[in-house]
This record gives structure tokens, C-alpha cells and sequence, in this order.
């Protein structure tokens, strides 16, 4: 059997899959697209070894900044992971709030095989025009070949865009007709949902803020850029540590940095609330106060306690 916990961002699901993990023997599997990177650590909300309490982690700092990971690498290793985890007697617990990721291993999608060194060589080659020509020339590129894919990707969203032109120009069509098929949902699975009250959860978004940046965000995206990871890179472009390179690099002033990490990860837990309600086989739990996070432990140990 296997345990899922997903939320949105600022939901508690990291301290919560420590606190069932001891309850129920097990390891927690991240699924979350940014702590899987080395170095990004106070912007993602990445789990501290204080904080995992002796509980075994699995999928944190597994790439450098600069490289990419698939939705279809997540899965083979989750699945090795898991099969692992089990072999040895334990629980595996997925925990995060990366959407796609935790629903392509629920329903045990089949995507397309990749045709790895094409896409590298092609990669190479983007992102070296990167550098030369800029993201407009690569937009305008990508809009030429694809504009299908084009209209569901921002134009100063350089990864988005190679990752497009890259797919297109390796497999001959658009990203978005990309060939995916699933077997179905796991019945091995029992996913839960953290539902927690808007104004809550965006009062515990914005102290979270304060706290990253109290703790050190801007100096951490100040020390990657140092030690050569792209302000272009997959990680670099997502919630926290985009404004702060806006910031360092004077576009932004330092209050404008802040309000716009909390105005975008409010955005962001609203778009994953409205993501992972859409998913009927998750339980759905209130998870408010101390009271919510007994009945969820009591679900799972009716479900899972040897």
C-alpha cells in the first residue's frame, strides 16, 4: 500500500508526512519539482534534516541547477522507490504540491520514449541561442513552428520555450499532442488531500515569505548565480527565485520583490486547490487546527497501521 499527501503550497504537508511516517513505518517520497535541485533550498520550502526527524527523504537534491527532469523521470524513479520502500517493510508516503507529477504516478501514465541524446544535442543548441539571441528570438521561433503550444507558454519563460522547441524539433509536432496514455488509477494507492481555508492559508503564505527571505532567500539566490547556475534554468524560473533575480539585477525594487512572491504563490495555491479538487480519487480532509490533523492520522491508521 501506498500513501499520498498533496496540497497547495504553505498547506503543512511536509510536517504532516513526517508525523504520519512515524506513525505508520514510513519513508516519504518528494514530489515536487524544485526540491529535487541541489542548492534550492530556502525558495522551494525544502524539508531540513531537523525537521525530517530521522524519517528517510527520498527525490531531494537529486539534479545540479542547470539540468532539466521530466515528468516521465519522475515516474521511473518514484517507481523504484516505492517497490524499494515496500520490499523493505515499510510505507511509502508521496508528499508535495508538483500536481502533474503526483497524478502521472497515480494513474501510472505511459509517456512517449525519449529519444534522450537527440534531445540533449538539441538542447545544447537552444540554449546556446539562448545566449547569443535572447528569449524573444526563441519565442518568435517557437511561434513560427508551434503556435498551437505557443499560446500556453509565457514569452519570457525561457525553459518553457526550449522545452517546447526542443519537443517539436525532436519528435516533429507540437508539445501539446504529446502521446500520453495511462493504465488507469493504482489500486494500491490512498491519496489525501489538504483543504485548507483561503484566508488561513494565504495569511500562513505570506508569514512564510517573510520567513524565506528572514532566512536567507536572497542571499541563496545570490550564492547559485555565483556558482554558475542560469538565472535561465528550470528552477531559476519559478516562484521565489525569479523575483529574487529581478531584484539583484535591479529591475525590481526590494518591496516589489516581496510583494510579488507572496501575490504569485498565492496565485499558485489557488491554482493547485483548483487542481487537486479536480481529482475525485483524492480524500478530501479539512486541515485547520490540531483537531483536523488528528482525524487525518486516524483515517490513515484505520487504512495503514500494521
Amino acid at each position: 500500500m501506498i500513501l499520498g499527501i498533496v496540497g497547495p503550497t504553505g498547506s503543512g504537508k511536509s510536517a504532516l508526512a513526517v508525523k504520519v511516517a512515524k506513525v505508520i513505518d514510513g519513508e516519504v517520497i518528494s514530489c515536487d519539482s524544485v526540491q529535487i535541485y541541489k542548492g534550492f533550498n530556502i525558495g522551494s520550502g525544502k524539508i531540513s534534516c531537523t525537521e525530517m526527524e530521522g524519517i528517510k527523504h527520498h527525490l531531494l537534491d537529486i539534479k545540479e541547477g542547470n539540468e532539466s527532469f521530466t515528468v516521465g523521470e519522475f515516474i521511473e524513479l518514484a517507481e523504484v522507490l516505492v517497490n524499494d520502500i515496500i520490499d523493505r517493510g515499510k510505507i511509502p508516503i508521496i508528499t508535495g504540491g508538483t500536481g502533474l507529477y503526483y497524478k502521472a504516478f497515480a494513474y501510472r501514465y505511459q509517456l512517449q520514449d525519449n529519444n534522450s541524446k537527440k534531445e540533449d544535442k538539441v538542447r545544447a543548441e537552444f540554449y546556446s541561442l539562448l545566449e547569443d539571441r535572447g528569449v524573444d528570438y526563441l519565442y518568435k521561433l517557437l511561434k513560427s513552428v508551434d503556435e498551437e503550444s505557443c499560446k500556453m507558454i509565457d514569452a519570457r519563460h525561457s525553459s518553457r520555450i526550449i522545452r517546447a522547441l526542443v519537443y517539436y524539433f525532436t519528435y516533429g509536432e507540437s508539445i501539446v499532442k504529446q502521446n500520453i496514455s495511462c493504465l488507469g488509477l493504482r489500486d494500491d494507492l490512498t491519496g489525501i488531500f489538504l483543504d485548507v481555508k483561503r484566508d488561513l492559508l494565504y495569511s500562513r503564505i505570506n508569514r512564510r515569505v517573510d520567513e524565506m527571505l528572514a532566512d536567507g532567500l536572497v542571499e541563496e539566490v545570490s550564492a547559485l548565480l555565483a556558482n554558475g547556475i542560469s538565472a535561465d534554468s528550470p528552477p531559476m524560473k519559478t516562484i521565489g527565485y525569479k523575483e529574487v533575480v529581478a531584484y539583484l539585477r535591479g529591475h525590481i525594487s526590494y518591496i516589489e520583490m516581496v510583494d510579488k512572491i507572496k501575490q504569485a504563490s498565492r496565485n499558485y495555491a489557488k491554482r493547485q486547490i483548483t487542481w487537486f479538487r479536480g481529482q475525485k480519487e483524492l480524500n478530501c480532509f479539512d486541515y485547520n487546527c490540531l483537531e483536523d490533523q488528528g482525524k487525518i492520522i486516524d483515517f490513515i491508521k484505520g487504512k495503514f497501521k500494521k
